[in-house]
């Protein structure tokens, strides 16, 4: 009796472990799994497929920011162009001086990109000044493989902005909306549009870099913004777009060592382009200054022992023009503008703003510092001659 009760009672206990043993394993596993898809990476959920109609092939479409890029490009890439400019030239060689041979003609052809936008009822280009500069012939590509023959209807050295007229185009040319450049930010996405190296219609994509004063070139610094978006020959003068597809600002200069794409490159902001509209449109208002300002400054002018540091400097004048009609000359400093002092910041920029703000004809008052005097002058803007661009 008691052997057989020792025994049930020791397969009572094995039961009890043996049991717990396998609870023990089966928590174990119930538990290690629950802990592992709660510690897992989180999936993407599924791209949304989408019915396909009969007889064509289903589709998947995820709505991501490349999305938003390829609606943008959409939308503004029609009216991306290519702009064509040539200039005629001669050419000599060794045998044509010695022989007294007529000198070969030839078309010397270069790209750049630009983009229809429409203002006042007109459906213009607009493309950088650089681009067109020279040239005696101008043709403007669409994407749809349209040519249209091109005129220059204004142009601007100082902030390198051109506009050009398509005469004969027909009304059903594509356009782009113009953004706000003042309201982008640093960080944003951005789509560079163009035709690099002749590659026609080229996208790239970047953000913006920084945004604020730059030394672009030999120029004074001026008022830019920075992208990494791919810019290089042959984008000048085409657009830079937010992801709305509203253009931000023109293409226009990169810096490189190398002559290519080092991810700084600039754009000129399209409220200046805003700015500079009446004056692409009419050809004025022109005082004839052409590139022929300087900022003052203390070096400066104890370097050329100038009477005061302050203003802008008048280097050169073009002969004819209203300003040197007015009697204005080399070596003037402009101390303000219809009563308002010039800054001792940004003062060759904030004396161009304050121009554009005329129309041709009206009479502007600038106040010049001319040796130990301070005197007015009253110039009445003008027009810039025909082709003198």
């Amino acid at each position: 009796m008691s052997t057989v009760a020792g025994r049930g009672r020791g397969l009572t206990i094995v039961a009890i472990v043996l049991s717990a043993f396998i609870w023990g394993c089966v928590g174990g596993v119930v538990g290690g799994y629950w802990i592992s898809s709660r510690c897992r990476a989180p999936q993407a959920p599924p791209p949304v497929r989408v019915a396909a109609q009969p007889g064509t092939a289903a589709t998947l479409r995820v709505e991501t920011s490349s999305d938003a890029i390829v609606q943008a490009v959409k939308r503004a890439g029609p009216a991306v162009v290519k702009v064509v400019a040539t200039a005629t030239v001669e050419r000599y060689n060794l045998f044509d001086f010695f022989f007294g041979q007529k000198p070969m003609v030839q078309e010397v052809p270069w790209l750049g990109s630009g983009f229809i936008f429409e203002t006042e009822g007109r459906k213009l280009v607009l493309t950088n000044r650089h681009v067109i500069r020279g040239a005696d012939k101008l043709t403007v590509k669409l994407a749809d493989g349209r040519q249209f023959p091109a005129k220059v209807l204004g142009a601007d050295p100082e902030t390198d902005i051109a506009a050009l007229e398509l005469p004969g185009a027909p009304p059903d040319l594509p356009t782009v909306s113009l953004g706000d450049s003042d309201l982008c930010e640093v960080g944003e996405w951005v789509i560079a549009m163009g035709n690099p190296f002749d590659f026609e219609h080229t996208v790239t994509v970047g953000v913006i870099s920084a945004k604020g004063y730059r030394r672009v070139g030999d120029r004074d610094s001026r008022y830019v913004l920075q992208t990494d978006a791919a810019i290089n020959s042959g984008n000048s003068g085409g657009p830079l777009l937010d992801l709305a597809g509203n253009v931000i600002g023109i293409n226009f200069a990169i810096y490189s060592p190398t002559k290519t794409n080092l991810g700084i490159g600039f754009a000129i902001p399209i409220n200046q382009a805003k700015e500079m509209m009446y004056f692409l449109v009419n050809g004025g208002p022109w005082l004839g200054f052409e590139q022929g300002l300087t900022p003052n400054s203390p070096g400066f002018a104890r370097y050329f022992g100038l009477p005061t540091d302050r203003g802008v400097v008048i280097l050169r004048l073009v002969s004819g023009s209203p300003a040197a009609n007015a009697g204005l000359q080399p070596g003037d400093i402009i101390l303000g503008i219809d009563g308002q002092a010039l800054p001792a910041k940004h003062a060759v920029e904030t004396l161009r703003k304050e121009i554009l703000k005329h129309k041709i004809g009206d009479r502007l008052r600038l106040t010049i510092q001319r040796g130990e005097q301070v005197r007015e002058f009253e110039v009445t803007a003008g027009r810039i001659p025909a082709g003198y661009y």
